[in-house]
């Protein structure tokens, strides 16, 4: 099936830097297990110029569409579930500039990993603050929100403000040697957006749950969204640890041993997490299957962020049976990802994940 291309960049979905923040996770899970098979390590490399491929593929089809259909990308931005998607882009940003520091540091000079890693960090907090303050404000304006559009994905804005300290960590580590105050300040920026991702799960998590205990489950096709919980989960884990340490390091705590204890209980609550997730997904899974649509990046991510996190608690604890839970998620992952880059490059080919989105939720009218 062919579209002209003016169709296509016009009903480009905001969704689609999922595809980046999932094989950029993927690749940095993988990259942690380079030193037990070099296939491993050349998976991980491999996955990152994929990464680095896709994310230059999309950010031109992206800002076309916010220069010469502003209109259709600000009628997405005004919907109460779509409007979610659009941090996917900043979140790319920032996940592959991970990529960047933990991948690309044999193979690339200091000073262009940092001065990439600026650019992409600061990308990507001006837009997740933007774009999370806009939704916040856009469902504060409207005069009813049903309980079709609300799921899980309603998470993803906390969880793109917790995702910015992932690369701010090893900038202020890279930094901090020569540059003490810059070191310091992306410091400062990354609590406090690690913060305002925290209490916007805290807020988010509860109004989503009890529209699902209050009302009947959402449709299969959304059914991938469940798993976006284990985005705050993951991230939030690994970036606390890592708070804990470069802050140390600043000199701005004297003991970071009860941050990460912290940390340690936020990773605790992704084992519940991750049951339901599971749970919910057999529920569909024998209701008659989960549709393949670009919500199925929804597996990957936040299911990446979780096995990061649970890898990163093992070098904490040393607990060898969390170190093999890990393995299991890692598993799990990969065959997840497989699965679904296979299905949405053949989903591109066939034009299929290029048409206009299917009808959603109703859009809440809005007050003046």
């Amino acid at each position: 099936m062919k579209m002209p291309n003016g169709q296509i960049l016009k009903h480009f979905s905001p969704a689609w830097f999922a595809t980046v923040m999932g094989t950029g996770g993927l690749a940095n899970v993988l990259y942690l297990f380079k030193d037990n098979s070099p296939l491993l390590h050349g998976a991980a490399v491999s996955l990152w110029w994929l990464n680095v491929v896709l994310f230059l593929i999309l950010v031109g089809p992206w800002i076309v569409r916010w220069l010469f259909h502003y209109q259709h990308a600000f009628a997405d931005l005004n919907h109460p579930l779509l409007s979610n998607f659009f941090i996917t882009m900043p979140a790319g940003c920032i996940i592959l500039g991970t990529n960047f520091f933990l991948i690309g540091r044999p193979y690339l000079s200091a000073g262009f990993l940092v001065g990439l890693g600026v650019v992409l960090w600061l990308s990507g907090a001006v837009l997740a603050f933007v774009f999370g303050v806009y939704g916040m404000y856009n469902l504060m304006r409207m005069e009813a929100v049903g309980p079709e559009p609300i799921n899980f994905a309603w998470l993803m804005t906390p969880v793109v403000n917790i995702v910015v300290p992932l690369l701010g960590n090893p900038l202020v580590a890279a930094l901090a040697p020569g540059g003490w105050t810059k070191a310091v300040l992306i410091n400062l920026v990354d609590v406090v957006f690690y913060g305002i991702g925290l209490l916007l799960f805290l807020t988010m998590f509860p109004i989503v749950t009890g529209r699902l205990i209050k009302h009947k489950m959402p449709p299969a096709a959304v059914a991938p969204t469940f798993w976006i919980l284990l985005g705050p989960v993951g991230v939030g884990t690994v970036a606390l640890l890592g708070l804990a340490d470069v802050s140390k390091m600043l000199g701005l705590l004297v003991d970071g041993e009860a941050v990460k204890f912290l940390a340690l209980i936020f990773w605790g609550f992704g084992l519940w997490a991750f049951a339901l997730t599971a749970v919910v997904t057999m529920h569909y899974v024998r209701s008659g299957g989960v549709p393949f649509t670009l919500s199925w990046w929804a597996f990957i991510f936040p299911l990446a962020a979780y096995t990061l996190a649970t890898l990163e608690v093992f070098r904490y604890t040393g607990v060898a049976a969390v170190y093999w839970y890990g393995v299991a998620l890692a598993v799990l992952l990969a065959l997840l990802w497989a699965a679904t880059f296979g299905r949405t490059v053949a989903g591109v080919f066939s034009g299929r994940l290029l048409l206009p989105p299917s009808p959603s939720p109703t859009l809440p009218k809005q007050g003046k």
